[in-house]
């Protein structure tokens, strides 16, 4: 592997100004930016535009693709890319942290430091693309994300793309994401940030025909006030519509959301985009509407502007559903007009109809991808974003004084987990133990105990051929069986890992379709010398190549099978070419799983009291994620036996998790002394992990969703009424590890809480003093209890935060600040927010279950 540095100058900089920021961070409302001027300009020149097309010239801008229409120099434009942790599925780009992992540092400063970087390679790469490339599928500058879904339910497959189970915390971390996407030129965007999915998108098994009913107290508490407040603060520029309905009315063409709380009540001015494929599923799968024209109808006049077929191939028959509908007289050409005027104003907000060298963002260069400072940044977000759930006998942390080996074991030891809506990391991608021994390899004796179990190949194992430096493996998909004439998609894929359910449309577009063929090359590095096994799980045919022997050959079956190879000597360091083809029927899901066994090695035993055991297990990204939800919670049993065996021998044993979701851990808890959750925490990952275990950064994570101890104990699954015993805010026990959770190595003591009122203001001052042995971050968490009301409210709501850095045997003062108005609650029969008078305490938490200061004041 290729060594890279970061510069330490740029990294201790880093350093310090996240430290200066989250200690003055302040949560209030943000000023959004003004650019009423721009918005004005911008609709205005669009309708000029919009005089002078024909109907046929305007359907031309009413799918996902924009066609072009050069009379009016008006560029062909693809709305479809993805930036929720990184630049998405265009090649390299810094891959940063997933949002449960940001959202574990509760600090918007750096989430907004993150998307001004990111927004940043998302220009500088439309910047550099050819003018024909500009208008490709993830290659512009309107950006699907945020993504601030509640995380209503840990089952949901998506959770790991939210800021968790609370609207406050969601609010904060959102806005600063919208605030970096987006820019702060007056006269200009950046890029287009989208919030979605609007509303309720919370399960994946029957999210394309789901129309659940939720009260709309429950809409107005829980599940809309990120929206609204994220519009709001951020004039942000875009919404997408979630694929399910609301109360049985399909979300993409239901007008009292999109019209009446959307446009009007919230003055939302900006572009609504569906999901991929929603077209379709309206006829198809919601069975709402009775044809294309009908359905273009029920969406354009409900309030979308842009709807997204699946494939080109679709788009352009459902391009004329809108030609249609206006010919039929389901709908007023003056409606089309309207959508067209608003997604056209979003891209001249862009620049994107002018070429103007007043335009800053046009000059920023490709130098900024996967520069020192985004690295910097990454890896500061995965180091505040890892929480340490456990740590008895201070087995952490690691030091020289305590231990002097340091030994890993695990599935993902060797791996670098980015998560879903990821690209490929522009330069190195940190392992566990490779970061451990760039960071710590002068200081300690590292092994690996790897092997014995059937795994994934990790990426960190795989490189494109030649590329030693730029992992993964190369695909090369060919439309039909036969890997025949040109492929029709070449990419770089993570691994040989691909299981996907048909149809493919709207998860992985550039795969060929009904049928399709790919051939895989990479070059696999082996850790160990000896014989290797490797298995293939495929439905239909797949074969396998080692140096141009194959291995596997089981390329005309027709039913599902799992071959295993016979041992294959490698040696370890040494890479060798690895060849993987595969086609897949049309009936049948895409399913083509390779895994490999290491020669086992005999486990250490001698003195096994001055070793550190660290084991890198949890999920991967693809046993949780879009299109599969998951409802077993445990941990994989083979990891689990596995951890027993080896907690049986080392004493001193830290548990590393990965994964995206809430995964039950009473257990794990009993086995082993130290746990250690870090998310799935991009390309930095490996180095921030090192430097956690090692005492050089103070883990300060806390948890943005509650640790069910059995979460197959909530409600049901299809109930999104969470006054029924969800979140923290209605769960009163089943709890393992509670929201808001996180440990140190040091402590932090608060003493003297005082609250002041000032007309609606409230504020709480404390000291907060570090107790312990090191300098340390702490978030100081402020809910509050509605004493009086006579309806049902919740336990307690987040209503401010603020993280701080305090150095060892040092006191901050530290001041929280929140309006009377975030008290109200939806008063069903008044149909209007209220603040009830009476007795509101206010609480000040470590975690949501752990309050050790509160306050009672008085609201009359």
């Amino acid at each position: 592997m290729v060594k890279r540095k970061i510069n330490k100058a740029v990294m201790k900089k880093y350093m310090l100004l996240a430290a200066c920021c989250v200690s003055m961070f302040l949560v209030e409302t943000s000023v959004a930016q003004d650019r009423t001027a721009l918005h004005k300009h911008a609709t205005k020149q669009a309708k000029n535009l919009i005089k002078q097309m024909t109907l046929e010239e305007k359907v031309r801008l009413i799918e996902m693709t924009n066609l072009p229409i050069e009379r009016l120099d008006i560029p062909e434009h693809h709305w479809w890319n993805e930036a929720l942790h990184g630049v998405a599925r265009r090649g390299e780009a810094t891959q940063f942290p997933v949002p449960l992992s940001m959202a574990s540092g509760w600090n918007p400063s750096l989430i907004k430091d993150m998307t001004t970087a990111i927004s940043d390679e998302a220009r500088a790469l439309n910047n550099k693309d050819a003018v024909e490339d500009k208008a490709k599928r993830y290659h512009g500058l309107t950006l699907w994300s945020p993504v601030i879904n509640m995380a209503r339910d840990p089952r949901w497959g998506r959770t790991e793309e939210t800021y968790g189970e609370d609207p406050f915390l969601t609010t904060e971390l959102a806005s600063a994401f919208v605030n970096g996407l987006q820019g702060d030129h007056p006269n200009y965007l950046k890029t287009v940030a989208t919030i979605k999915h609007f509303v309720v998108n919370n399960t994946e098994h029957n999210r394309l025909h789901v129309r659940p009913n939720v009260s709309e107290r429950a809409l107005r508490e829980y599940y809309f006030p990120a929206y609204r407040d994220v519009i709001a603060r951020e004039d942000v520029e875009s919404i997408m519509t979630a694929y399910n309905g609301l109360n049985g009315i399909p979300c993409s063409v239901n007008t009292w959301l999109l019209t009446d709380i959307l446009r009007n009540e919230w003055e939302f001015n900006g572009t609504v985009v569906t999901d991929v494929g929603v077209p379709g599923h309206l006829i198809e799968q919601h069975k709402y509407a009775k044809n294309g024209p009908e359905a273009a109808m029920m969406m354009i006049t409900a309030g979308v502007d842009v709807y997204s077929g699946s494939d080109r191939a679709r788009e352009i028959n459902e391009r004329e559903w809108s030609k249609q509908a206006v010919e039929q007289g389901l709908m007023k050409e003056s409606d089309l007009d309207q959508a067209i005027i608003r997604s056209l104003a979003t891209r001249i907000k862009l620049g994107l109809l002018r070429s103007d060298e007043d335009n800053p963002y046009t000059k920023i260069s490709t130098d900024v991808v996967g520069s020192e400072k985004h690295l910097a940044i990454a890896r500061q977000i995965a180091r505040e974003g890892a929480v340490l759930l456990q740590n008895k006998n201070n087995v952490l942390p690691a030091t020289p004084e305590k231990y002097k080996s340091i030994l890993f074991a695990g599935p993902y030891v060797n791996d670098a987990p980015f998560g879903a809506y990821s690209g490929n990391a522009a330069g190195i991608a940190a392992t566990p133990m490779f970061g451990m021994q760039e960071i710590a390899g002068n200081q300690f004796e590292i092994k690996s105990q790897l092997g014995g179990k059937w795994l994934f190949i990790p990426e960190g194992n795989l490189n494109v051929p030649g590329k030693p430096e730029t992992k993964g493996v190369v695909g090369e998909y060919f439309a039909g069986t036969k890997l025949e004439g040109h492929p029709i998609s070449v990419r770089t894929d993570r691994g040989f890992d691909l299981d996907l359910p048909k149809p493919l449309a709207h998860i992985d577009p550039e795969i060929p379709q009904p049928t399709f063929s790919v051939r895989w090359t990479a070059e696999l590095t082996p850790n160990r010398t000896g014989l290797h096994y490797f298995s293939m799980a495929a439905l239909s045919g797949a074969r396998v190549w080692i140096n141009d022997q194959k291995v596997l050959d089981n390329w005309h079956s027709k039913a599902p099978h799992n071959e295993e190879s016979q041992g294959v000597f490698l040696e370890a360091g040494k890479a060798v070419n690895l060849k993987v083809e595969y086609y897949n029927e049309e009936a049948e899901p895409a399913r083509a799983l390779l895994k490999w066994v290491e020669p086992q090695e005999v486990v250490v035993v001698e003195h096994p009291e001055d070793k550190l055991l660290i084991y890198v297990g949890g999920l991967t990204w693809r046993m949780s994620k879009e299109s599969h939800d998951r409802m077993n919670s445990i941990l994989p049993q083979d990891q689990m036996e596995e951890i027993k065996a080896l907690a049986a021998i080392y004493p001193n044993m830290l548990v590393v998790l990965n994964g995206g979701t809430v995964v039950q851990l009473s257990e794990l808890n009993d086995i082993v002394p130290s746990i250690l959750l870090q998310w799935f925490p991009g390309q930095e990952g490996g180095y921030a992990l090192a430097e956690l275990i090692t005492g050089k950064v103070n883990p300060s994570g806390h948890l943005p969703l509650t640790f069910y101890t059995d979460p197959d104990k909530l409600p049901d699954f299809e109930d999104y009424e969470i006054s029924k015993g969800r979140t923290y805010m209605y769960m009163k026990n089943n709890v393992t590890y509670p929201f808001g959770y996180g440990l140190s190595y040091t402590s932090f003591d608060y003493s003297g809480l005082k609250i002041t009122q000032h007309k609606k203001e409230v504020t709480a001052v404390l000291d907060v003093k570090n107790s312990g042995v090191m300098d340390g971050d702490d978030v100081i968490q402020l809910y509050v209890t509605n004493l009086d009301s006579k309806v049902y409210q919740p336990i307690r709501q987040l209503k401010a935060f603020k993280r701080v850095s305090i150095s060892k045997g040092d006191t901050e003062q530290v001041e929280l600040h929140f309006s009377i108005n975030d008290m109200q609650w939806w008063g069903v029969s008044k149909q209007k927010y209220v603040v009830n008078p009476g007795r509101y305490e206010i609480q000040i938490g470590k975690s949501s279950a752990e309050i050790v200061q509160k306050q009672i004041i008085t609201v009359k």
